[in-house]
């Protein structure tokens, strides 16, 4: 157990404890506002969470503890965090009072998951390996989906700049999440000529 794995580990602990939050608040609310120590609570939890995404991965690199299933387990604690936070903001009765994720956003950012997680598989069964590399455009995604969700969580605090700051990030995550699609597929076109051409070269 390295210190970069003990941190993907906490992240994974902490995800039921940022649920749990996220739904108490939502069943306690008070005159049809969610109580203001759930929402921050949860807001603590997932800050943690982000903030140990990054220092595991620098962590591993300083350290040189990478292992294979850390490489495994740090994307999975990644998406699972996202896919609930992202999930439960867009009812409009878990999230902080008006300030619901619109269905579009979340359908945006699923689509290229699941554009990624497809083409990964028909690349797997037609060259037998893969490799899906995180570029900018895909961190950048990853970024602007956190930043979302904080922002989300920090509205009903925000005043005036919520709504303008939140139809921002609305934009720049499914403009972000189109760009990362885009890139993995040329990711996946290449690695799939490059197979192809050096087998015509080795008949």
């Amino acid at each position: 157990m390295s210190w970069p794995m003990g941190l993907t580990m906490l992240r994974l602990l902490l995800l039921p404890v940022f649920l749990w939050l996220m739904l108490a608040g939502a069943r306690h609310e008070v005159g049809g506002h969610e109580l203001r120590r759930y929402r921050w609570g949860a807001l603590g939890i997932f800050a943690v969470m982000a903030i140990t995404d990054k220092l595991d991965g620098y962590l591993a690199r300083r350290l040189n503890q990478t292992s294979r299933i850390g490489a495994l387990l740090d994307p999975l604690a990644d998406k699972l965090l996202i896919a609930c936070s992202l999930i439960l903001l867009s009812f409009p009765w878990i999230a902080p009072q008006g300030y619901a994720i619109p269905i579009p956003v979340v359908v945006g950012v699923y689509a290229k998951d699941v554009g990624v997680a497809i083409g990964t598989i028909v690349l797997l069964y037609k060259l037998g390996r893969v490799s899906v590399t995180p570029r900018l455009l895909g961190k950048l995604s990853t970024f602007l989906q956190l930043a979302l969700i904080l922002a989300t969580l920090l509205a009903p605090d925000l005043g005036r700049v919520a709504w303008p700051l939140l139809v921002t990030f609305w934009f720049a995550v499914i403009l972000a999440a189109a760009g990362a699609a885009l890139d993995y597929a040329y990711q996946g076109t290449s690695q799939a000529r490059y197979a192809r051409e050096h087998a015509v070269a080795g008949k």
